[in-house]
């Protein structure tokens, strides 16, 4: 008997590239069955512990500085992170009614990124409810694409780019109707 990709167990550890200010890490993230947004989001902890972790310089990020069996990063000061599958990134709270619902084409800036993609917005378009009232502190971008503002060359791109709403210094929707 096979299972459905719906009813297959989550993975315990989850591999992503996450983002701060001055370094890339790629590291897995032990999410215990659960999603990676929602262990983001849970509020009851302020770090996220990471495994297997290979560190760089955001403009070399091809030069490794260093291998860490077990680290933490601090979740406030994880400005992107980008994620090689969809189902394990998203919530699973993000199911809403296909009726309700657009994707629109964004274009933001965090700091030392320019990131575009695609936005799912529910219900009618409001700025404000994007930035300032939803509960989630990442937002999922889709087939997102995040170059580096100094080295143009320097880019990274993924099928969900995770955002962290308080280091976006710029948002827009490029074509809203």
């Amino acid at each position: 008997m096979t299972l459905s990709a719906s009813s297959q167990p989550r993975p315990q550890l989850l591999t992503a590239d996450f983002f701060t200010n001055t370094h890339r890490f790629s590291a897995s993230v032990a999410v215990a069955g659960r999603r990676l947004a929602d262990v983001l989001n849970d509020r009851l902890t302020d770090f996220l512990e990471v495994r297997n972790v290979y560190v760089s310089r955001l403009d070399k990020p091809g030069e490794i500085l260093g291998v860490y069996k077990q680290a933490a990063l601090i979740k406030k000061h994880i400005t992107f992170m980008v994620i090689a599958a969809e189902a394990d990134a998203l919530s699973q709270e993000y199911k809403h009614n296909p009726l309700t619902r657009s994707m629109e084409d964004i274009f933001l800036s965090v700091p030392s990124f320019e990131i575009s993609g695609k936005l799912e917005i529910m219900g009618k378009f409001d700025l404000k409810a994007i930035l300032a009232i939803s509960a989630t502190t990442f937002i999922p971008l889709f087939q997102g694409k995040a170059i580096h503002t100094s080295y143009a060359s320097v880019n990274f791109g993924g099928p969900v780019i995770l955002v962290n709403k308080t280091a976006i210094e710029f948002f827009s929707v490029l074509r809203h109707k």
